[in-house]
């Protein structure tokens, strides 16, 4: 009998050693995976992992803010990153709440990883949505955050950094080892921190672009709001940017270049591209962040609906609806270091506050220094820094100087100049003066330094700054965009007036206002602190306070209108001539003047006379030390008779701070502009110190503060009580207005009991001015400014300045004031030859 046989499924069965190995192959690959993670996550090394802490105190991505006197006031900030944290209790439930609905719904339940998400992630490869956690893409963040900071130091060591890992395989395995070392900080952020520090931490670290980081910003930035204002359609954009900033942001197609980008993708020139199709590419990427923004608010709704508990605030039908078809409104913020209130002073706090932070002991060591032994970085170190400026003064200076620039002074200024032969120059400089000016300024370009520093020829470069160009320039209509070379730029820049003013407490030294300029984009030099302009009459109350100090004149003395001469001497004390100064109006050739009237109407004839009486050394000396105790230390070459006239160059800083000495009953207060800096934690590490000392009598400040009420109420200030727009202040105010040589530089100090303020004006280059000592004079030009800004300071119930008296010292003697003689004015009564013999006797 033949036998069966055993078939193929006989064949096939498996002997039990073999389904044995089978079975534990079998196993192997099914749980290789969950082997393979795991390794992956015991083998990562510490080093490559940040420490939690470090979430505490970020090490950058924390913006410096400077803070107005009322400590609550943003005047500004300091940033690489734009980026400020905010606390969970100041953010909306509406932002939390679409956070939760859309990228975590079950944030609450789990422990830094969703395994149910990843599930869904792997069955659905990806397609029924991501698989990471809120707290997991915080971990990315921080991550991120070291390896970036790694990179930095990297690089300052001059040690090269790791380039991307090459090939698909090695980018997987990055991945990987990235994947993993997120878990490991999740898992370790969520052992350490409340499910609210986690999301709050997140909402602060994310990048929503356009210098917004960290949901205050995002708020600020998109929509000029604080986080907690943000309501339930303007909290799912921000939410909705969470998946991509750049594609689902509402800004970007507004300022695209879609012609390049077009032409980019499609790889044609840009010429070839349409119009129409500009047009539809913007469209389409129009409707991106709206579309996103709607599908947040589903997530919404649907979590609602579920009954998500994680939600604080529940979205019904009809507000999904209703929000829904809302179209998409922001109020964009351009957002930079030079917008915003006080430029100028910020941009000088800006070097303060360094040179601040980095002084040292005498044995080397930092004065200031961090917990780590390193300096403050102001850019990175969230400090705040809380000023003396006062937002509101601040707006009225900045208001007070453009007005007076732009709808007075800048157009008669065009009109003085029009004619010039060498627009806009003086006729009196000759055509090689103008070429030095200019090609010096050419030289001073960033234009120029690029071009020069890539190795063109002279020839080359000049050849190039005179070829008209496309570009953007100032005008006080806005800015316009042109076409002019860059030489004609720089002459065109060159004819506009520019200006600055400060206003500084005298009591306390404290900077309430600062304006440096007319704008900061297009001329950044700041003429309070940096820019140095000959002073003119300005200088003269410190001649007349040294001289009533000498006990060589006073108010009342009354002497001859003429002119007077100086005797010189050479360094060695030798007779070297005389100096005899005249009048700018042609005055002082008769009569008599008392020496108040003479500060009053800034006679420069009596200014000479009191510096004869102190003697051609002494006198010098006197004012050089008077002003040393002020802060203002003068060139050898400036301490000369002719000092009296105002013939050194100093700044508006320097000037207004000496000059409130006299408010302060002859106490000078070091000008101060920061209050203290606290860390971001907020411990003080600085406290200001008022630095103060005597500089003269006070009896000596408060007779040239009462010479000085003379120049307004009838002399070369009085502009300031008539009937024009920026007078009519009939309040106690001293001043003392300055011109300077060929009418290039105009000045005004206005005095109350509480502000000192300066301000001048005159364009960038000497030779640029005034025809007319009428028009270029400081009572034309600066006092205008001061009595815009005045008009709104006295007005503004929030600042509530004082209308009272200057405060007279006890048992002053008044008798000073007292004439010695009779004033004569020889165009009415022809006699001086009979007063002089008088007063000689």
């Amino acid at each position: 009998m033949a036998q069966k046989s055993k078939g193929p499924a006989a064949a096939a069965s498996f002997s039990p050693k073999e389904h044995k190995r089978a079975t534990i192959a079998y196993w192997l690959f099914a749980t290789f995976p969950l082997y393979f993670i795991g390794a992956l996550l015991l083998f990562q090394s510490e080093d490559n992992l940040p420490p939690v802490a470090m979430l505490d105190n970020p090490p950058e991505l924390l913006a410096s803010v400077i803070i107005a006197d009322d400590g609550e006031t943003e005047l500004g900030r300091y940033w690489k990153i734009n980026r400020t944290s905010v606390e969970y209790r100041k953010i909306s439930p509406n932002v939390t709440d679409a956070l939760i609905a859309t990228e975590d719904e079950r944030f609450h339940d789990h422990s830094g990883v969703d395994f149910r998400a990843v599930g869904r992630a792997i069955i659905n490869v990806g397609g029924a949505g991501g698989a990471s956690t809120i707290t997991q893409q915080l971990a990315k963040q921080l991550y991120t955050l070291q390896l970036r900071e790694r990179e930095e130091f990297a690089r300052a060591n001059g040690e090269n950094v790791e380039s991307e890992s090459s090939g698909r395989i090695g980018r997987m395995w990055k991945r990987l080892n990235e994947k993993a070392r997120e878990n490991i900080i999740a898992t370790r952020l969520e052992a350490r921190f409340t499910k609210e520090e986690i999301i709050t931490m997140y909402l602060n670290q994310f990048d929503f672009l356009y210098n917004a980081v960290g949901i205050s910003n995002a708020s600020k930035v998109y929509f000029n709001k604080k986080p907690s204002e943000l309501s339930k359609e303007e909290a799912a954009m921000l939410v909705g940017m969470c998946k991509n900033p750049a594609l689902y942001n509402p800004y970007t197609f507004k300022i695209k270049n879609y012609r390049l980008s077009l032409a980019k993708n499609k790889g044609v020139e840009p010429s070839a591209i349409t119009a129409a199709e500009i047009s539809e590419a913007r469209a389409a990427d129009s409707l991106r962040a709206l579309t996103r923004r709607n599908q947040v608010l589903k997530q919404w709704l649907k979590n609602s609906d579920e009954g998500n508990e994680a939600l604080r605030q529940k979205l019904t039908e009809a507000e999904y609806e209703r929000l829904s078809k809302k179209p998409l409104v922001t109020n964009y913020q351009i957002v930079d270091h030079k917008r915003g209130i006080a430029p100028y002073f910020r941009e000088s706090l800006r070097n303060e506050v360094t040179e601040l932070l980095n002084s040292k002991k005498e044995d080397g060591s930092l004065v200031y220094k961090r917990e780590d032994g390193l300096p403050y970085d102001i850019y990175r170190d969230g400090l705040r820094i809380y000023t003396t400026l006062n937002a509101d003064m601040q707006a009225h200076a900045e208001y007070a100087l453009e007005r007076h620039l732009k709808d007075e002074m800048q157009p008669l200024f065009d009109k003085n100049n029009k004619s010039a032969k060498n627009w806009p120059f003086s006729n009196s400089l000759s055509d090689d003066q103008v070429n030095s000016i200019m090609n010096s300024s050419m030289r001073r370009s960033d234009r120029y330094i690029r071009l020069s520093e890539a190795g063109m020829p002279e020839e080359e470069i000049k050849r190039i700054f005179n070829e008209p160009v496309e570009m953007r320039v100032f005008s006080w209509d806005g800015e316009r965009d042109t076409i002019m070379s860059p030489m004609d730029s720089i002459r065109y820049y060159k004819s506009f007036l520019q200006a600055g003013l400060i206003s500084i407490e005298p009591s306390t030294g404290f900077v309430k206002a600062w304006v440096g300029g007319t704008n900061i984009d297009h001329f950044a030099y700041d003429h309070v602190r940096l820019g140095k302009r000959q002073v003119g009459s300005t200088i003269k109350p410190f001649v007349y306070a040294a001289g009533i100090t000498m006990n060589v004149v006073k108010p009342g003395l009354v002497v001859p209108n003429i002119s007077y001469c100086v005797d010189l001497y050479d360094p060695n004390g030798n007779p070297d001539g005389q100096w005899c100064p005249r009048n700018s109006d042609g005055s002082g050739n008769g009569g008599t003047i008392s020496i108040m009237k003479g500060l009053a109407l800034s006679k420069n004839n009596i200014a000479v006379y009191i510096m004869k009486q102190m003697g051609a050394l002494a006198g010098p000396k006197t004012v050089a030390k008077l002003m040393r105790d002020m802060d203002i230390e003068l060139l050898d070459r400036d301490v000369v008779p002719a000092m009296c006239l105002g013939s050194m160059d100093l700044s508006l800083y320097e000037l207004v701070g000496a000059q409130a000495t006299f408010v302060n009953k002859g106490i000078f207060n070091k000008p101060t502009s920061i209050l203290r800096i606290e860390d971001r934690s907020g411990h003080v590490i600085y406290s200001a110190k008022t630095v103060s000392k005597e500089a003269m009598n006070e009896n000596v400040a408060y007779t040239v503060l009462k010479m000085m009420r003379g120049v307004i109420q009838g002399g070369t200030g009085s502009r300031l009580r008539g009937g024009a727009a920026y007078g009519g202040i009939a309040y106690p105010t001293a001043g003392k207005t300055g011109t300077t040589q060929n009418n290039s530089d105009g000045w005004f100090v206005g005095l109350t009991p509480d502000l000192a303020t300066g301000v001048w004006v005159g364009a960038e280059d000497r030779g640029v001015r005034f025809r007319s000592t009428d028009l270029g004079q400081g009572a034309r030009t600066a006092l205008p400014i001061y009595g815009y800004y005045m008009n709104k300071v006295y007005k503004d119930p929030k600042i509530a300045i004082s209308t009272t008296d200057f405060e007279a010292p006890r048992n002053f003697d008044n008798s000073v004031f007292n004439l010695t003689g009779a004033e004569i004015d020889p165009a009415v009564v022809d006699s001086t030859a009979n007063i002089v013999e008088e007063i000689q006797m």
